[in-house]
């Protein structure tokens, strides 16, 4: 399945609505992985105010039923989050639910696959998955015991991602491994052994400093690319201005970014549209526009230096959108 190349999105805004909305499933996982947010500390999760929450699904039917009232279709609706999404209970029929409304051009789950069984994979296959986008931790029990600190059946693992690709009907499958995670070009060579046979799309993933608190030099193999591949800052996050982002207590705020820069509001206390047109997020771009170091947490953030992708850098349409915005 081939989708749309991305927009230069300078061209493209204002928006009337966002292109992907990101649902946060549960904010827990089954790994420890040492370039995540959960590798730290108790003490230091509740310094970042971080608290272990879990969806609940009206909240979530909720969010969907909000989606349909924009004038465009959602390109993606992405369940990912601060948390691994395949532990909500319902995480099927949270697709199948989107699915029925024809909320999104795609559905997509980005996952660590460990949680993946055939029972489940035939669930997702059922409900209408369109991308199951797959985050690898090594090429062994060993590797993974090095990056996540936990044991898994490395064989089940790959055997269970099989099972889903061989039963699966129009859902691609992509399959990454992150850098710090490989052994060098023999490492790389192994994983796309591994992996490309029960695979649509095989990819290397750059990790970045995502998460203040982690020293990143301490991580082998970290090459300090971006996804492009190539270092590239910019003055101003894209993500505010095409994305929404719905936390697992409905609370809605502008990017993924494990420190919240500020929240729009909840959908339990508004719908999706009013906050997308709210002047609180109206606000909040026209100061992404004065550049990203006016605002504590995102001038902190790498996600401007290492994490936008194509089409995405604003910078050279400031002036043009400063104007729109007033």
């Amino acid at each position: 399945m081939i989708y749309n190349k991305r927009l230069e999105l300078g061209e493209q805004i204002p928006l009337s609505g966002p292109f992907s909305l990101h649902i946060f499933p549960a904010f827990y996982c089954n790994f420890r992985c040492n370039y995540c947010l959960y590798s730290l500390s108790e003490e230091a999760l509740a310094e970042k105010q971080f608290h272990r929450q879990m969806m609940d699904f009206s909240v979530y039917q909720k969010a969907i039923d909000d989606a349909l009232q924009f004038v465009h279709k959602l390109k993606a609706l992405i369940f990912a989050g601060h948390g691994e999404p395949l532990i909500h209970p319902r995480i099927a029929d949270m697709v199948a639910y989107a699915e029925q409304k024809n909320a999104a051009e795609r559905t997509e789950i980005v996952t660590n696959g460990s949680l993946l069984t055939p029972e489940l994979s035939d669930a997702l296959i059922a409900a209408g998955l369109k991308r199951l986008r797959v985050s690898i931790q090594g090429t062994d029990a060993g590797q993974y015991e090095k990056t996540c600190g936990v044991t898994v059946d490395f064989e089940k693992l790959v055997e269970n991602l099989g099972y889903f690709y061989h039963h699966k009907r129009d859902t691609e499958v992509c399959i990454k491994i992150i850098d710090c995670a490989l052994d060098g070009e023999d490492g790389e060579k192994k994983f796309r052994r591994i992996f490309s046979p029960i695979a649509d799309i095989t990819a290397i993933e750059y990790a970045i400093p995502f998460v203040k608190e982690i020293d990143y030099s301490n991580l082998n193999s970290l090459s300090g690319r971006c996804k492009q591949g190539n270092l590239r800052h910019s003055t101003i996050c894209a993500m505010p201005f095409y994305m929404l982002v719905v936390y697992p207590d409905g609370q809605v705020c502008p990017c993924c970014s494990t420190d919240v820069p500020c929240f729009w509001g909840s959908v339990q206390d508004a719908s999706l549209l009013d906050i997308w047109n709210s002047g609180t997020r109206k606000e909040f771009l026209k100061q992404q526009l004065d550049g990203v170091q006016g605002i504590p947490v995102c001038g902190q953030c790498s996600v401007p230096a290492f994490g936008l992708q194509d089409g995405d850098y604003l910078d050279p349409y400031v002036q043009q959108l400063k104007s729109k915005f007033q």
